[in-house]
């Protein structure tokens, strides 16, 4: 293992300055390995789960115990957050499972949590307006405690270890046994800015006893206080093949508050050692992080292939009314085909649209004369209408004698024949009826109704 305690030190002091961030955003949720909680809160485990992931082993979730996750996992933390007892089902799984070769399991027993002790210790960090806050929160949550665990049950126990509540709250001022630290005392004193902080003692409030199943059980008790209350005990079996079993009774020694201090680091440490012991590239770490409800155990039987799920409609008798489902509905999409079909694009044309009346007069002025003509027309009503003399829209006007006066188209309606008896008519005038007039005539058109066409005061034939 390169290092983990360099690793897990880094990570703890990490931590350590999230959870001094300040008291509004803090989260107490407890026992959580995976999610935002598990490293935000300070009673949640995100700080040893990383610790295990920095020495090497690759970690998931157990929610669903399997014969795959039995053949693959090498170590499993297992953390209740609360004191409901584990389904039988999955313990049985667990006992087979340490039968494996070289197998490691970390019990962590659930206890109230350290909120009392982060409201202590960074009493000292707070401003001194905020300090009666603090003081405050800190006697909230000592009642709390107290309160819960008047209610609390007993915590569960199962056939290789027993938690035992203890009459009173025993605080750690020293330790012994053979993971006993050299400098273990009261804390771990930390200089943060302008302060100091003492890291303060994580209360016991269970033990750790042990009745083995048989001769071939053993137990050792690794750390115990000086009052001789064990609470990590290691316990091995001739029967697991090499594997172990380590009790820690309280959770709060290694949650993220609780690696704070020293003792636990090297006692986090430890655990990770001899869960690393065995030479295995790329080792499996699962969590199992119940709350209270059963797990479900898959186990592989060896008898014939049962129909389940969508395998059950082919089961008869099951399958004769499948087959006949099948059949009815091929035949309700064959009497819905005629009537629906198949879907067309229709094209949606709106008469009232006034873009096509702008199209409309402009295809027309492009017919007559162009943009010159349009331009007139323009410059026509810019003065008729609105009394304009001077603009960008008004056109000079030209003289008399060159304008040539712009013919506008005959409707077709009218017959090659009348076109030509129009022409002669206009011939036929006396010549000094043409010369009594200063600027040729405009062209004249008749109607249906024979009657002159009238004109528009510039000349132009009116449309």
């Amino acid at each position: 293992m390169i290092s983990g305690m360099t690793r897990l030190l880094t990570t703890v002091m990490t931590c350590t300055l999230l959870l001094a961030s300040g008291c509004e955003k803090l989260t107490t949720d407890y026992g959580k390995t995976s999610g935002s909680s598990a490293y935000s809160s300070i009673n949640g485990y995100g700080t040893f789960r990383q610790a295990i992931k920095n020495a090497g082993f690759a970690d998931r979730e157990m929610s669903r115990l399997t014969d795959r996750l039995k053949r693959s996992t090498d170590l499993v933390v297992w953390a209740p957050q609360n004191t409901k007892p584990l389904n039988r089902e999955a313990v049985e799984w667990i006992d087979s499972w340490l039968k494996q070769a070289n197998r490691t399991l970390v019990y962590i027993s659930p206890d109230s949590g350290s909120e009392v002790e982060y409201w202590k210790a960074t009493m000292a960090l707070a401003p001194p307006e905020k300090r009666m806050e603090y003081r405050r929160r800190a006697a909230n949550s000592q009642t709390q405690r107290r309160q819960n665990q008047f209610n609390a049950s007993q915590p569960p126990s199962y056939k290789w270890f027993t938690i035992t509540e203890l009459p009173k709250p025993e605080s750690v001022k020293g330790t012994k046994g053979p993971w006993a630290p050299q400098d273990a005392g009261t804390g771990n004193t930390r200089n943060r800015g302008t302060g100091n902080i003492a890291s303060p003692v994580t209360p016991l409030e269970y033990k750790v006893s042990t009745a083995p199943n048989s001769k071939k059980d053993t137990s050792r008790v690794l750390l115990e206080t000086k009052n001789g209350t064990p609470f990590v005990v290691k316990i091995t079996s001739d029967q697991w093949n090499n594997s172990q079993i380590f009790v820690v009774s309280s959770g709060s020694l290694l949650s993220n508050f609780g690696l704070t201090q020293r003792s636990n680091q090297l006692l986090a440490d430890k655990l990770i050692q001899s869960a690393a012991s065995v030479k295995k590239p790329g080792p499996q770490a699962g969590f199992l992080n119940n709350n209270g409800s059963d797990l479900i155990v898959s186990n592989a039987d060896n008898g014939p292939p049962v129909a389940s799920g969508m395998e059950v409609l082919t089961v008869w008798p099951i399958s004769l009314l499948t087959m006949h489902g099948i059949f009815l509905g091929f035949v309700i999409c064959l009497m819905l085909l005629p009537i629906f079909g198949r879907p067309r694009k229709i094209l949606h044309v709106t008469s009232g649209n006034f873009g096509h009346h702008l199209d409309a007069v402009a295809s027309l002025m492009l017919r007559v004369g162009g943009e010159k003509y349009a331009r007139t027309k323009i410059s026509d009503y810019m003065k008729r209408m609105r009394g304009e003399t001077s603009g960008p829209w008004i056109l000079k006007e030209q003289p008399s004698s060159l304008h040539q006066p712009v013919h506008t188209l005959r409707p077709s309606r009218l017959s090659a024949q009348r076109t030509a008896q129009v022409t002669a008519g206009e011939s036929q005038q006396p010549k000094s009826q043409a010369n009594a007039t200063a600027s040729p005539a405009p062209t004249s058109s008749l109607k249906d109704n024979d009657e002159p066409e009238k004109s528009q005061p510039d000349g132009n034939k009116l449309e």
